[in-house]
C-alpha cells in the first residue's frame, strides 16, 4: 500500500470491547471505515459537545456531559 497523507480526516475515536483504541470515518451513504491505531502520540483535537472532564481522586477522566450518563443536577464524578 502506498502511504496516503492525512489533510483533516474527521472521525470518532472509538474503543472496543476489548479495550484496543481505534478511529471510524463516516461515508455520506451512512457506512464506515475502521482505522487501527499504530500511531504513538497523535494529535487529537476534542470537538464533541458531549464530552467533559470529571476529576475523581486527583485523576481527570473524559466522559459523556452528566445528562447523557443520567446525572444532571447530581454531583457525581461521571466515571462508568
Amino acid at each position: 500500500m502506498k502511504p496516503q497523507k492525512i489533510e483533516k480526516l474527521k472521525g470518532i475515536l472509538c474503543r472496543s470491547v476489548e479495550g484496543r483504541y481505534f478511529f471510524r470515518t463516516y461515508n455520506e451513504d451512512g457506512t464506515f471505515t475502521d482505522y487501527e491505531l499504530y500511531h504513538t502520540d497523535l494529535e487529537i483535537e476534542i470537538s464533541d459537545s458531549d464530552a467533559y472532564i470529571y476529576e475523581r481522586n486527583g485523576e481527570l477522566h473524559i466522559d459523556h456531559s452528566p445528562r447523557t450518563l443520567g446525572l444532571e443536577g447530581e454531583d457525581h464524578d461521571g466515571i462508568q
